[in-house]
């Protein structure tokens, strides 16, 4: 009995192991949630196709006037794998150095929990470099539009902005909110997007809760009230690249257009090798992230 427990001791540190491993994932801060919209699929990938939105309400005049949405653009998200794994020798269980084991599927949590935060980041930290389904950057002062290229200029608008190079103070986030407002669809007509959510590095932390945080304007002799006091959610995430980046978000757009598909949730599991006295123990998942639209931020930076 005793050969056959020790030749098994994989399997026997298996549950707590895997105790240990959840655990540390569930603690591991996220900001995913915050502002992706997060959904599960069992497809082998998922196409998002977005749809143009329709012209004016007519007077009507007797006979109904039909409209035709402009098919947008389209994003495929395809879910590549990712796997990582620890090692336990027999001796370490036999010598009882739990101090050592317990340290690894901790940091095999900690490591793919990492992975996410640092993909999902990543869609802000390449906002104004990597170009994605239009054809240019997430952010960008000319996003085209699909009516307007479709009809060959006769409906639409041809180029449209959400980005600046504006450092984050009173005055140039009340510009970018009110920009956001006037941010036009296919045809030309507003959306009224309304930012309700700070993003920053947290370099930027105080600067940014001084000015939604505050009563009155900072750094002004006047000291009246100032009109973005209370206006704004503020999320620090330590995964941006850039410490004088800024993003003001709308959030109930981004959980529209912002997503994330765990195609396999992470999971955890064990294996031994008879012959080499080790147990092998993994972590695998398949995931994918990206936007559909881009509608829902507005992104700002000196250095672009």
């Amino acid at each position: 009995m005793a050969t056959a427990r020790r030749e098994n001791f994989g399997k026997l540190l298996e549950p707590g192991l895997r105790k240990i491993f959840y655990e540390v994932y569930g603690m591991t801060p996220s900001m995913l949630g915050e502002i992706f919209n997060m959904q599960t699929t069992s497809n082998p990938y998922e196409e998002d196709v977005g749809i143009g939105t329709m012209g004016d309400f007519p007077e009507f005049h007797g006979t109904v006037e039909y409209d035709r949405p402009y098919q947008g653009y389209n994003k495929i998200y395809e879910f590549p794998e990712f796997a990582k794994g620890f090692r336990i020798e027999r001796k370490l269980w036999d010598d009882d150095r739990y101090q050592i084991i317990n340290k690894r599927p901790a940091g095999l949590a900690t490591s793919a929990a990492r992975r996410r935060e640092k993909d999902g980041a990543k869609i802000f930290n390449e906002a104004n470099t990597t170009a994605g389904f239009d054809g240019v950057a997430l952010c960008h002062t000319e996003h085209p539009s699909k009516a307007f290229v479709d009809t060959g200029g006769a409906e639409g608008i041809e180029h449209r902005s959400n980005k600046s190079t504006l450092a984050l103070n009173h005055a140039n986030l009340r510009t970018v909110h009110l920009a956001m407002r006037q941010i036009q669809d296919d045809r030309g007509n507003r959306i009224n997007v309304q930012g309700d959510t700070l993003l920053v590095h947290p370099d930027l932390e105080e600067k940014a809760w001084e000015l939604i945080a505050t009563q009155q304007k900072v750094d002004t002799a006047e000291n009246n009230m100032s009109i973005l006091y209370g206006k704004y959610k503020l999320i620090l995430w330590d995964e941006l690249t850039d410490p004088d980046a800024w993003f003001l978000i709308d959030t109930s757009y981004s959980k529209m257009f912002l997503n994330w598909f765990d195609r396999i949730p992470l999971e955890f599991d064990q294996e031994g090798e008879f012959d080499t006295f080790v147990a092998k123990f993994r972590a695998y998942m398949r995931y994918d992230c990206g936007w559909s639209d881009w509608i829902w931020l507005w992104g700002s930076s000196p250095n672009w």
